[in-house]
């Protein structure tokens, strides 16, 4: 693996390996942005402590926390040495995710967890920001190579392995989350459009072979098959409750149809803090969690929903900013590849709610109760608040950064 001096070496521009003084020159607008959805998020788990436990917002506030520190760490270290490293985080989180699969805690039916004894470690979660740098990595490494139809093959080959052991667990919601991923970052690092089409061509024939797995599948009977997609027999039931909303709308339906009720029962202004009652009387199931968006519906209205969603883009529309003016292509690699993690979440989840796609496991950043993605949410900020301030170094060197010499230096104490 590269040495740090093999890394320093490599680079055009002086270096500072950890520089905290960059905490104080952060985008102020990020911040108060993701300061905005943290307290919308402990507002929503006060409210969840009337039908749960308050032990939910007393986490949540040391999520946050705990978060602090690590969006710190990722503002602070020079990002180009995490990308040097990646391939070592990548072969890591294979072995994590290996350990889950022999090891791991089961939770509703999937084997996602690593019991630690004071908390639990999710490692499919910490596997996207993973991603995220070894794609950067290796887009970067490989450069106009990636216009070549094998090196664009390489690319899928190298997300399939951790993909396919997520889904092993099975957790197909995270699993589903690298394949915009490694679009969004194979598109910006100028791989042929006519290679993405192709992809997107053969990924459709899935489709024909979802519903011949469909077209026979009976709910009733409770038992697990073998089949094409690996799809478990929960997850087909919740496809077929999502195709047949008027199937089992007390079991397998009920989230989705509670969901619906929960949110249109809020109107335009929603009924009032602490003023839900499907929420309070435990109708709507994971109000905590996946479908906390119901619940800020229900008493904040569809102007409540509105001002979060608006908040959402602001910060996404800040990422897009960071990656079109960052200082280098692995810059702009890191902060598409965040922006399309989070923008995945948030689109998925309230689509989720709002009954336009099947149930499953998705998240809403800063909203969510969840620990493991809590830190990665806060460490993906952190990599966005990162890299404009890369630009900013080089700025204040007034250093050329086609002819730069380089000059390193590390900090005392």
């Amino acid at each position: 693996m590269p040495s740090l001096r093999r890394f320093i070496s490599h680079q055009n521009v002086s270096v500072r390996l950890l520089n905290f003084t960059n905490v104080m020159r952060v985008d102020i607008w990020l911040i108060l942005n993701v300061l905005a959805l943290a307290v919308i998020g402990w507002i929503l788990m006060y409210s969840v402590a009337r039908s749960a436990s308050t032990v939910y917002l007393y986490r949540m506030i040391l999520f946050f926390c705990s978060g602090v520190v690590v969006t710190i760490f990722f503002v602070s270290i020079d990002y180009r040495f995490l990308v040097n490293w990646a391939p070592l985080f990548y072969l890591g989180s294979i072995a994590l995710l290996l350990v889950v699969l022999f090891f791991g805690t089961e939770a509703k039916g999937s084997e996602r967890w690593i019991n630690l004894g004071l908390f639990r470690l999710q490692p499919s979660e910490f596997s996207k920001i993973i991603m995220i740098f070894f794609l950067t990595w290796y887009l970067t490494k490989i450069g106009e190579k990636i216009r070549k139809l094998g090196w664009f093959v390489v690319t899928f080959l190298l997300v399939g392995i951790p993909m396919a052991l997520i889904l092993k667990q099975p957790n197909l919601g995270t699993a589903a989350s690298l394949a915009p991923l490694v679009f969004a970052m194979l598109y910006v690092a100028g791989c042929r459009k006519v290679h993405l089409v192709l992809v997107l061509l053969l990924g459709s024939m899935l489709v024909p072979v979802l519903w011949l797995e469909m077209k026979d599948f009976d709910p009733s009977v409770e038992k697990e098959t073998q089949t094409t997609l690996g799809l478990k027999h929960y997850q087909k039931k919740r496809i077929y409750a999502f195709l047949h909303p008027e199937y089992d709308y007390r079991g397998t339906g009920w989230h989705t149809y509670q969901s619906k009720i929960t949110i249109g029962s809020g109107g335009i202004s929603g009924k009032g803090y602490l003023r839900g009652t499907q929420t309070k009387l435990k109708y709507l199931p994971e109000h905590h969690t996946d479908f906390i968006f119901s619940l800020l519906a229900e008493e904040f209205g569809f102007v409540g929903g509105v001002m979060v969603i608006a908040l959402f883009a602001i910060m996404l529309f800040r990422g897009l900013m960071f990656a079109r003016d960052a200082y280098d292509m692995q810059g702009t690699l890191l902060a598409v590849g965040v922006v399309t993690v989070l923008a995945f979440h948030i689109f998925v989840n309230i689509a989720i709610t709002t009954g336009l796609l099947p149930v499953t496991g998705i998240p809403l950043p800063f909203l969510s109760y969840g620990g493991s993605f809590y830190m990665t949410v806060m460490a993906g900020i952190g990599i966005l608040l990162n890299v404009p301030l890369r630009k900013k170094e080089v700025e204040q060197q007034n250093m050329p950064t086609s002819i730069a010499n380089v000059e390193v230096y590390r900090r005392k104490g």
